[in-house]
């Protein structure tokens, strides 16, 4: 998404966000953009804030302000709903953990097809990463989950070919090749794992 687009994503998932933590959905349709946006969910709102702060300087001064007041409006809706936002926090980790799970399991079924579609299907990985360091933050036990993680990660580093950002430059500030290593590189085709 561009800045413009991912900052009408947050605030409009921001604008629903009393009534997503009311419900028991995991995936929030934001209407009218269902045509435009993904569905909106912890994690995906973690995302886009983060792929905001790294364009902070491409943002005119009142869609910089208007990043802070989403942030804070995160930070109030923490403490106003403490309970409701960490079972959304926890029950997304565990379906984006399974997704990514399915995702490598079709890799490995079918790699030629599923390595192209790698660039789309990585945000799943992203948004596992910052869901992690936000159930941390929140104080969840998160060690059935990282033993997980890394269970998939090694199945990932087996077919895995070092590269170049995936991503736009502007946000690998962001997204640090250190942490984020899936985010540099790709998967590779069915001719080098011998299938």
């Amino acid at each position: 998404m561009k800045p413009e687009e991912e900052l009408t994503f947050v605030r409009e998932g921001m604008a629903a966000m009393e009534d997503y933590l009311s419900s028991d959905l995991v995936y929030w349709t934001l209407r009218p953009f269902s045509a435009t946006f993904p569905a909106f969910s912890v994690g995906g709102l973690l995302e886009s804030l983060r792929r905001l702060e790294a364009r902070r300087e491409e943002l005119p001064p009142g869609a910089q302000a208007e990043l802070e007041a989403v942030r804070g409006q995160l930070e109030r809706v923490r403490e106003a709903y403490p309970d409701r936002y960490r079972r959304k926090v926890e029950r997304e980790l565990s379906s984006r953990l399974d997704a990514w799970s399915w995702y490598l399991e079709d890799y490995e079924e079918r790699p030629e097809e599923a390595a192209v579609s790698y660039p789309a299907q990585v945000h799943i990985r992203v948004k596992i990463d910052l869901l992690l360091e936000e159930a941390e933050r929140l104080g969840l036990e998160v060690q059935p989950a990282r033993r997980r993680v890394e269970a998939l990660d090694q199945r990932l580093r087996r077919h895995w070919v070092p590269g170049p950002f995936l991503w736009e430059e502007a946000l690998q500030r962001a997204f640090p090749r250190e942490r984020f290593w899936w985010l540099y590189g790709r998967l590779r085709g069915r001719e080098a794992i011998g299938g």
